[in-house]
C-alpha cells in the first residue's frame, strides 16, 4: 500500500492538530482513490465474512415422510382441541338443495346449531319461533344430542384410521408449492393388502394432499374416485366413479385448524336397497372460542341470544 500524504497522517492521528490552522489544500486526486480503495476492501471484508448458523439444518423430508408427519400431527392434536363459536353455510341432503345459514356451537355433547337465514332471507317469526322451540327441546332432552356426537366420534375414528394407513395406502410425489403449503398428488400404491370394504373405496382414490410445512397440519385434501368399486359384483353394492371429497383448513388460533370448506359427493347403494350417496357443500367462517365445558343450556342460551 502507497504511504500517506503527512497532511492525511496528521488529520487521522490527531485531527485537533489542524483547529484554528489556515484549511487543509485539497486533496490529490491519487489520494483520494486511495481511501476510497481502502473503504471498499474494508467492507468487502466485512461483508464477506461467513454467517453462522442460527441451529442445526434440518433435513428436507421426502413426500412419504411428510405425510407420516401430517398423520402423526393430525392424530396428537385432537389431545388439544378447543371449541369454537361459528358461521355455517350448507347446501346438502339435510338442508333439501336450500342454503342455510347457521350459527354453530361447539361443545362436549355435540354441536348447538341454530338456524338463522334460507337461501339468504332472514327467518320470518314464524320460522323464528319453530327453531326457538326446537332448541328448547333439546334442552330438556339433551339425549337427542348423543346420536349426533356418537356419528362425530366414529368419524374421528375412521379419520384417525384412515391417517394411519394412508402413507401405505398411497404413492405421492410432491408437486411444489400453493399458498403456502406443500402440494403433494396421491395415487393408488398397487402393493397394499385391502383389509376392509372402507379399505376398497378409499384405496381407489386419488388426488391431492396440501401440507403446511411448519408444523405439518393439513391444509387441503382433495380426492376422487378414479374407477366403479362394486361388492359382490355389484349384487351387495357400489360406489360409482366420480365421487369425491374436498376438504379446506386453516389455522384459526395457534395450533387451532379448523376446516373451512366441505364438499362431498358420493354416489352408491349398499345391498340393492340402502343409499349411501351425500351430497355437501359448506363453508364455515368467523371462528370465535368457546369455554371447552360448556353445557347443553349454556350454549342454547348463547345461540339463542348471539348477535353474531
Amino acid at each position: 500500500m502507497l504511504p500517506l500524504g503527512e497532511e492525511e497522517r496528521i488529520a487521522i492521528v490527531d485531527p485537533a492538530a489542524f483547529r484554528g490552522t489556515t484549511p487543509l489544500r485539497p486533496v490529490p486526486g491519487n489520494a483520494r482513490k486511495r481511501r476510497t480503495w481502502i473503504v471498499f476492501l474494508l467492507l468487502s471484508l466485512l461483508f464477506c465474512l461467513p454467517i453462522q448458523p442460527q441451529g442445526p439444518q434440518v433435513p428436507s423430508l421426502s413426500p412419504l415422510q411428510l405425510v407420516q408427519a401430517m398423520a402423526r400431527a393430525e392424530i396428537g392434536a385432537v389431545k388439544f382441541k378447543k371449541h369454537f363459536l361459528y358461521r355455517r353455510r350448507e347446501r346438502s341432503s339435510r338442508t333439501k338443495g336450500h342454503l342455510w345459514e347457521e350459527i354453530v356451537i361447539e361443545i362436549p355433547d355435540g354441536r348447538m346449531r341454530r338456524l338463522v337465514a334460507i337461501d339468504g332471507h332472514p327467518l320470518t317469526d314464524s320460522q323464528r319461533a319453530t327453531e326457538d322451540a326446537r332448541i328448547q327441546q333439546i334442552v330438556q332432552h339433551p339425549e337427542q344430542l348423543a346420536k349426533e356426537t356418537e356419528g362425530r366420534k366414529d368419524d374421528e375414528a375412521r379419520t384417525n384410521e384412515l391417517l394411519q394407513k394412508m402413507p401405505a395406502m398411497f404413492l405421492f410425489n410432491e408437486d411444489g408449492m400453493e399458498d403456502g403449503c406443500i402440494r403433494i398428488r396421491y395415487r393408488p400404491n398397487p402393493a397394499y393388502q385391502e383389509q376392509s370394504y372402507q379399505d376398497r373405496v378409499i384405496h381407489a382414490t386419488a388426488g391431492t394432499l396440501l401440507i403446511h410445512p411448519g408444523d405439518a397440519r393439513l391444509c387441503r385434501l382433495d380426492s376422487e374416485l378414479q374407477y366403479q368399486v362394486e361388492f359382490g359384483f355389484g349384487i351387495l353394492g357400489r360406489v360409482s366413479k366420480g365421487s369425491g371429497f374436498f376438504m379446506a383448513r386453516q389455522q384459526v388460533e395457534p395450533g387451532q385448524w379448523k376446516t373451512t370448506q366441505l364438499r362431498v359427493h358420493v354416489d352408491g347403494n349398499i345391498l340393492m336397497m340402502k343409499s349411501v350417496s351425500r351430497e355437501e357443500d359448506s363453508t364455515h367462517f368467523g371462528f370465535q372460542e368457546v369455554p371447552y365445558s360448556m353445557t347443553v343450556a349454556q350454549s342454547a342460551s348463547l345461540v339463542r341470544t348471539t348477535g353474531y
